[in-house]
């Protein structure tokens, strides 16, 4: 091998070795110029933010949620408020300033001994967050246990605390489905209202008015700065931004009508609402059974919401707008009215009473009546209730009238109320009962709908609106709870509830007077005469609804009322009450009673002056 071509494979073999480390050197390059834009760039907001909270700590002051008041709050000694705030403090840290998670259960262990509050329930709360946001550890500490822990702060490293009113609800149980409550925001809510400024560690309504008018009553939280050395000690502090409190609502409902329907119902299953039909106004809605909202304001509340949320009694169902029933023989008096305005009817018109009608057909089949009336005219019918009158006035008015006016008077429809989760009525139809059983329209479907049973179903709500038209000359305003907003000093009124029309229904003065007549009948004489002892002059009707149980005795029969007073007055005097009383035995027993109470409550308040 000559030497000129060893030199020439040495050169080459060396030219291969400076490519390779060329290679290396430009890849490194190229990895830290990667890196480099990385750390700047892509994560330099999250370093930033890492650098900044190893000098700042800023803690969360959470805006006190604006006051809830009753009707009469510019009415002094007489002014009841709803719901309010006592001032607290939560206590909070950042998961990412512990050096490790076995300091972080220690310190939660720490806390948990503390504060009574279990181990495992405080771990709960890191689960699920960024390492690098504020978590609340626990609710509702006094300020001698925050004490405790600035004075022990090597027990508490890294443990903050902040401001954090707890709501309170000063009236017992009687307005859980009308206020609600309060809870701490879920994962989901947080996905859809963050955009809206929702944080994460706030909470937000619930139910009832809580939950409709959160925007309103929420306020803008604001925060403490504080600057800390790298011990965490604190070296200064000073206000970031100061929290702005929520508005205030003042409602419609009066609360001494409010806890006398509550109290006429203790122990009962159903529904009541008082109504004013010349403007919507709702003045008292109550739905029973109820439960406590102060209990559901702590943050370790799952097993309470869940224990609720199982009981068989649904004490969370807001069964005023939520639950639909049979109307009963309060239903009767849309069929008075299809048959009046139709002309199949008329005032004077009368059927006699032997205690049962018979349909005649293929098979005859026997309908009852709950006692024997003898000959009555519509008024008078309307008074004693009498099946067997409405069994034929039904029949020769039709179920395509009848079924219309329900419609009409909006029985299967939402009455638009200012409270989330409203459930609409349902009014069958033949082509309903065609589709969904194969069967056609019979005459004993008619036979049954004219008296309110069958497959009808409706809202103690809607029966209310229904009686607000006939009251109001067929003129229905959408029923609303909030009455106005008010700034967080009360110094300005941001908004008022304007009062809108629903729906007019026509209705001939013929209609409304006999209607009106046969109801005031009812409690002179009749099967309301339960208000006859009132000092004011009531109109109404019963029901008393045939349920599905396997049961078949009286007890498990729905009991009805839906009535007006005073009688003769103007509908802007005018309060509308309406009470359905489950396994009520009948409505004269049971929803009579309860809707007294309230006329009367209504009457020591000033309402039919």
């Amino acid at each position: 091998m000559n030497q000129s071509s060893l030199r020439a494979r040495m050169l080459e073999a060396f030219r291969v070795r400076m490519y390779i480390f060329l290679g290396i050197v430009v890849i490194s390059f190229l990895i830290l110029f990667v890196q480099l834009i990385n750390l700047q760039l892509v994560q330099g907001n999250e370093y930033s933010e890492r650098s900044r909270l190893n000098m700042e700590n800023n803690i969360p002051i959470t805006a006190p949620r604006g006051e809830i008041y009753d009707r009469n709050f510019a009415a002094g000694e007489r002014s009841f408020t709803i719901a309010s705030n006592r001032p607290s403090f939560n206590v909070t840290t950042i998961p990412s300033k512990f050096n490790s998670r076995k300091q972080f259960r220690h310190i939660v262990r720490n806390l948990s001994i503390l504060t009574g509050v279990e181990e495992k329930e405080i771990l709960k709360q890191a689960e699920g967050h960024n390492n690098w946001e504020r978590i609340v550890l626990v609710e509702d500490v006094d300020f001698s246990t925050i004490v405790k822990i600035a004075s022990h702060n090597e027990l508490f490293p890294n443990i903050d605390w902040e401001d954090a009113p707890v709501r309170v609800y000063n009236s017992g149980n009687s307005f859980a489905h009308v206020a609600g409550y309060t809870g701490n925001i879920s994962r989901s809510e947080y996905r859809r209202l963050k955009m809206q400024g929702y944080r994460h560690y706030q909470k937000i309504g619930k139910t009832g008015i809580e939950k409709q008018y959160d925007s309103e009553l929420r306020g803008s939280d604001g925060f403490i700065r504080r600057i800390v050395d790298v011990r965490n000690r604190t070296e200064g502090e000073e206000i970031g931004a100061r929290p702005l409190s929520g508005n205030n609502l003042v409602l419609t409902i009066d609360a001494g009508v409010q806890k006398a329907a509550s109290d006429a119902m203790k122990d009962m299953r159903g529904a009541a609402v008082a109504i004013k039909p010349s403007t919507g106004e709702v003045i008292a809605l109550v739905s029973k059974p109820d439960f406590d909202t102060n209990l559901l304001n702590t943050k370790n509340n799952s097993a309470l919401i869940a224990e609720i949320s199982t009981n068989k009694e649904k004490p969370f169902l807001n069964r005023v707008i939520q639950s639909m029933y049979p109307p009963a023989s309060t239903f009767k008096l849309v069929t008075a009215v299809a048959a009046l305005e139709t002309e199949k009817g008329h005032p004077s018109l009368t059927y006699t009473c032997y205690g049962k009608y018979t349909l005649k057909g293929y098979v005859d089949r026997d309908f009852y009546c709950y006692e024997v009336h003898g000959t009555l005219d519509l008024p008078r019918a309307i008074a004693k209730s009498c099946s067997v009158y409405f069994y034929q006035l039904g029949y020769k008015t039709g179920p395509t009238s009848i079924l219309q006016y329900a419609d009409y008077f909006g029985l299967n429809q939402k009455s638009e109320i200012d409270l989330p989760g409203e459930t609409a009525g349902f009014i069958p139809s033949k082509k309903w009962k065609l589709k969904t059983f194969n069967q056609p329209w019979f005459d004993g479907d008619t036979i049954n709908l004219s008296i309110g049973q069958g497959f009808l179903s409706v809202t103690p709500m809607a029966m209310a609106q229904f009686t607000s038209a006939i009251v109001n000359g067929g003129m229905v305003y959408i029923p609303h709870i909030m009455k106005e907003i008010r700034s967080p000093d009360n110094s300005k009124i941001i908004k008022k509830n304007e009062i809108k029309r629903l729906r007019e229904i026509p209705l001939s003065p013929v209609t409304l007077n006999t209607v009106k007549q046969g109801m005031r009948l009812s409690v002179t004489g009749g099967t309301s005469a339960g208000l006859s002892y009132l000092k004011v002059p009531a109109a109404g009707k019963t029901g008393t609804a045939q349920t599905r149980s396997s049961r078949h005795d009286d007890a498990s029969q729905h009991g009805w009322f839906t009535g007006f007073a005073p009688f003769g007055a103007e509908p802007e005097k005018a309060v509308v009450v309406t009470v359905m009383i489950e396994q009520g035995v009948a409505g004269a027993a049971t929803a009579v009673p309860v809707a007294a109470r309230i006329f009367s409550r209504l009457e020591e308040l000033g309402y039919f002056k």
